[in-house]
């Protein structure tokens, strides 16, 4: 009797429960367009502690040969690379990485690191930082590396 009892509770609870929401088709002209698509091996992690953030979406382009120059970020910063090869170098490893489109690059807060191209074409890469709120997207560094 018990059993029954138990299955007559679950039947009664499933049928009172507010029914889960479907998926609903887009309404009138909606268009989305993809900026870049990467794929990475390294953690990422992003902690704000409950601190107001500010999210940014940049487009990076770099007509090569140019570089950033050593700098840091006040949170961490998530690049997609979309067109040509991108060579990061950060601290405290020194080895310059190539990145070629298709890859991203997670860079933890506070990492000083430079950002190069180094062919003659151009490279390009959509770059996300989520920052304290009040911050500055990027502060100059002193090189880390020879």
């Amino acid at each position: 009797m018990k059993h029954v009892v138990t299955f007559a509770a679950a039947v009664i609870a499933a049928t009172i429960a507010p029914a889960t929401a479907g998926a609903t088709p887009p309404e009138g002209d909606v268009e989305r367009t993809e900026l870049g698509q990467g794929t990475t091996n390294a953690p990422v992690v992003i902690v704000s502690v409950g601190q107001p953030t500010t999210l940014y979406v940049q487009e990076l382009e770099l007509n090569g040969p140019a570089g950033s120059g050593w700098h840091t970020h006040p949170g961490p910063e998530h690049t997609v690379i979309t067109e040509g090869t991108v060579h990061v170098q950060s601290a405290p490893d020194c080895v310059p990485v190539a990145y070629p489109a298709g890859q991203s690059v997670f860079i933890p807060a506070g990492v000083p690191h430079t950002v190069r191209n180094e062919g003659p074409g151009d490279a390009h890469a959509v770059v996300t930082y989520t920052l304290p709120a009040d911050r500055a997207v990027r502060d100059d560094a002193p090189a880390a590396c020879p």
